[in-house]
């Protein structure tokens, strides 16, 4: 074997081995190409098989394409057959009765030559003050007083009927209504209701102060007020001077606690110029304030009241402030001299000529006012402590002793004599209740502000003479029943105020009708509620109003789980409270439980021939009633009558109530669910956004005053909401000269722009659960989301004077335009909805101001 071979053609590995006969033949050299496609080992590129595979491939390629390319063609037919027939099909067009009467009201309301994007409230509401003109007896007119006019008419229709049947409290309200639209029966025994009164409270039928007879010495003069107002606050129900009453614990929802401070309830009886009831927003650590439920309390006394005084003082200068003072003062003197004259005491020899006379009387009513004007400055000074200075979780309790002990220092600080009040005032308002008091046990709750008050009060009656206390509390009483006597009271009560007012060039006289209709209903406003229930309320209404809350509600979750300032732990215990917050919807559920609504008026009695002393009969058995329950525990109760056209959220129970008033046109049954989300919607997603604003997020998922957030959130918060108090500060009303007032406003501001964006996410996902709605007539164009925009703004259409727009700045909410444009321009949706581009007065270039 040859390790390199030289020889051509051997291997250079070795010799050729010969194979045997079985073995292959061997293969030839292959020199090239063409030597290896001949002997079969490679086939060319372009040989016949190859071309018959390819040419096949082609052709299946082709054929997909032409198929795919039929399909295609096929399918822009068919879309375009449907596009063709859905443009030339007619649009589904809502004609029920509902649908057609919020047509109209919308159609009349708005003014289409104003663009939506430049002022929608105006392009919404711009003729509703045509379509609506405000009545004489309203300063100011909306929806909520619109449809609250339109109930009364309802209860007075209700009660001026005879029917067999009616449950015993029903037939009571109607005696009540006949009792006060007997006006000849009135006329007939004048000031004598007034005179009985008096004298069971301790006081005499006119004020000694003005010394008739002219001959009693005033100095030696003495007067037990205490036994008065005792009695005024146990008979009438009626805080003068003191402020007392029974509440819900702040850190124990369950139970009662007594509550001192200075006066709330000054006027129980009814209105004759009722106006709505708003919700109240004051920043005050007074416990009244804080732990009222989230409402608006009951309208001011429209007699002459020292708050109205004040507030125009503020607002016109001092030239009106002149001519109120006159008002005022003139008003008092003849509500002396008319009780003077009636009263059959007036000696009948006087020493005193009748100018004389005239001029005590005068000079009473200046005292009177001087000293009402004190009162009230004390008053005011315990509601505008600024709220940082607040501390809503500590408010203070207090022995009976310890009260008294700290208003007798301040007393003899001040260089007076104290005297001894608050134990004997307890003692004397408990008596004749099943409740026996434990000074020890039974602390009174007094927050640090009232407690202020409390000791200059207790300094005032130290100082102020018995004749001039007595003219005061006597006054306070007689200003409140007088206009429920004679025709001559009630003109001279309706001059002073519309002088005051300024509403109107000739004097305005309710009709009578509607004056005790309303006076009724704020007596006996479950009676009357009962007897307007319809029959299917609630098996047909109730339900969609608890399925618009629940989507409301769970619209609220969804958008906190999505803020980035609330921490983990802070949204889970929101979560919770949103769980557990209850709703009252309608009316209550007991109406139809046998027996209950007696139940709930008993110890009532009425009588047809007797109007003031019916309202004082039922005063005083809601008045014991209250007392008795200081060691029952607390249940979750109705915050207002069924017919009131209002929502209210309860922090002490994390309730939100709907009246039934307010499950009707113009707030609910709409015809589209985008017009009842717009309207009820938003006005319920403001209920429970209270229950996260400045005062809800002091109170926990039980009512209970105990801060749940964390004080990383409470921080974020607070930075947060600078930005509403910028936007809603920067609002300016040229006729006033004025500006709204951001801080005050905040927590309505927030809760208008959280209600807005639940109702907006709470219809999409109800759109989508039950599929599209149809067209409103002659909104066809508009789509759900416009439409439901627009019913919002619709929602606040009104009209004031200047005088009520002035006192509209004063209030805790926003004036009605600026309800409307702060929260829409806030609303990203809404600027993508109305196509606005960015810069445009509905969709400013500036931050929106967003919480939830």
């Amino acid at each position: 074997m040859h390790a390199w071979s030289g020889i051509e053609g051997g291997d250079i590995m070795g010799p050729t081995i010969a194979g045997t006969e079985s073995a292959k033949a061997n293969t030839p050299p292959l020199k090239n190409g063409n030597d290896l496609r001949e002997s079969g080992y490679l086939i060319a590129v372009g040989s016949r098989t190859a071309r018959f595979r390819r040419r096949h491939v082609h052709k299946l390629r082709n054929s997909v394409i032409m198929l795919l390319f039929v399909l295609l063609l096929v399918a822009f037919f068919i879309m375009l057959i449907l596009y063709i027939r859905a443009r030339h099909r007619p649009v589904l067009v809502c004609l029920s009765k509902q649908c057609l009467q919020s047509a109209s009201n919308l159609a009349v309301s708005m003014d289409t030559t104003v663009d939506p994007c430049d002022d929608f409230y105006k392009y919404a509401c711009g003729n509703w003050a045509s379509d609506h003109p405000r009545p004489d007896m309203y300063a100011s007119y909306d929806w909520f007083r619109d449809k609250q006019r339109k109930v009364y008419a309802l209860v007075r229709d209700m009660l001026a009927k005879n029917t067999t049947g009616d449950l015993k409290p029903v037939m009571q309200a109607k005696d009540f209504y006949a009792s006060c639209m007997n006006t000849a029966k009135l006329e007939k025994i004048g000031l004598k209701p007034v005179f009985k009164v008096l004298e069971s409270l301790k006081l005499p039928p006119y004020p000694t102060h003005i010394n008739a007879s002219g001959d009693i010495d005033l100095s030696t003069y003495s007067f037990d007020w205490l036994e008065s107002v005792i009695k005024i606050k146990t008979q009438l129900g009626m805080d003068v001077l003191i402020g007392f009453d029974i509440y819900t614990d702040p850190k124990n929802s369950s139970v009662f606690r007594l509550v001192m401070g200075s006066p709330e309830t000054t006027n129980p009886f009814p209105s004759l110029y009722h106006e709505r009831r708003k919700h109240s927003y004051r920043k005050s650590n007074t416990f009244f304030d804080l732990f009222r439920t989230y409402k608006k309390p009951k309208v001011k006394p429209l007699i002459l009241s020292q708050n109205d005084y004040n507030n125009r003082k503020r607002q016109t200068g001092s030239n009106v402030e002149n001519e109120a003072d006159k008002i005022y003062r003139l008003f008092y003197a003849e509500l002396i001299k008319i009780f003077a004259q009636e009263s059959g005491k007036l000696p009948d020899v006087s020493a005193l000529s009748e100018s004389e006379f005239d001029s005590n009387i005068i000079l009473s009513a200046n005292d009177f006012y001087e000293l009402s004007e004190e009162v009230y400055e004390l008053e005011v000074d315990n509601s505008t402590e600024p709220e940082e200075n607040l501390a809503f979780s500590n408010i203070p309790e207090y022995t009976i002793n310890e009260i008294q002990l700290r208003t007798d220092n301040y007393t003899e600080i001040n260089n007076e004599t104290p005297q001894p009040i608050w134990k004997r005032y307890l003692e004397g308002i408990f008596n004749g209740t099943k409740i026996n008091l434990d000074f020890e046990q039974d602390k009174v709750l007094v927050s640090s502000l009232d407690m202020k008050y409390m000791e200059k009060i207790a300094l005032l009656v130290s100082k102020t003479h018995p004749a001039v206390l007595e003219l005061y509390i006597w006054i306070k009483v007689v200003e409140v029943l007088a206009v429920h006597t004679t025709k001559e009271l009630r003109l001279l009560y309706y001059r002073s105020y519309d002088s005051r007012h300024k509403h109107h060039s000739d004097l305005y006289f309710p009709p009578r009708s509607l004056q005790c209709a309303t006076a009724v209903n704020d007596m006996f406003g479950m009676a009357v509620s009962y007897a307007l229930v319809e029959p299917n309320f609630y098996n047909i209404t109730t339900p969609k109003v608890f399925i618009m809350i629940r989507e409301l509600k769970n619209a609220l979750a969804s958008l906190i789980g999505k803020v980035k300032w609330m921490d983990d732990n802070t949204k889970l215990a929101t979560y919770k409270k949103i769980i557990e917050m209850n709703a009252f919807i309608g009316y209550p559920q007991w109406f139809y439980v046998p027996g209950k609504l007696e139940e709930y008026y008993e110890g009532i009695e009425i009588s047809r021939d007797t109007y003031i002393e019916n309202m004082v009969n039922i005063i005083q058995v809601r008045t014991k009633k209250n007392l008795n329950r200081l060691r029952d525990s607390n249940y979750f109760s109705w915050a207002t009558d069924p017919t009131e056209v209002n929502a209210y959220h309860t922090f002490q129970e994390n309730t939100i109530t709907v009246p039934m008033v307010m499950l009707q046109y113009p707030f609910f049954d709409l015809g589209l669910d985008s017009l009842n989300y717009g309207s009820l919607g938003t006005v319920i997603g403001h209920e429970i956004t209270h229950g996260f604003d400045n005062f809800g997020r002091e109170f926990d998922r039980n009512g209970n005053l105990l801060p749940w957030w964390s004080n990383d959130t409470i921080a974020n918060y607070v930075n947060i909401t600078q930005c509403f108090v910028d936007q809603y500060s920067s609002y300016y009303i040229s006729v006033l000269d004025k500006h709204v007032d951001g801080n005050k406003t905040l927590g309505e501001n927030i809760a208008d722009n959280g209600g807005l964006r639940e109702a907006f996410v709470a219809l999409k996902h109800h759109l989508r659960k039950f599929g599209p709605e149809p067209k409103l007539p002659g909104f066809e164009r508009m789509t759900s989301e416009q439409m439901f925009f627009l019913s919002y703004a619709n929602l606040w259409c009104g009209v004031s004077t200047d005088i009520s727009l002035a006192q509209d700045l004063d209030d805790e909410h926003s004036p009605q335009m600026f309800r409307a444009r702060g929260t829409l321009q806030n609303s990203e949706d809404f600027a993508e909805t109305f196509k606005c581009r960015p810069g445009s007065r509905m969709n400013p270039h500036k931050k929106r101001c967003i919480i939830f």
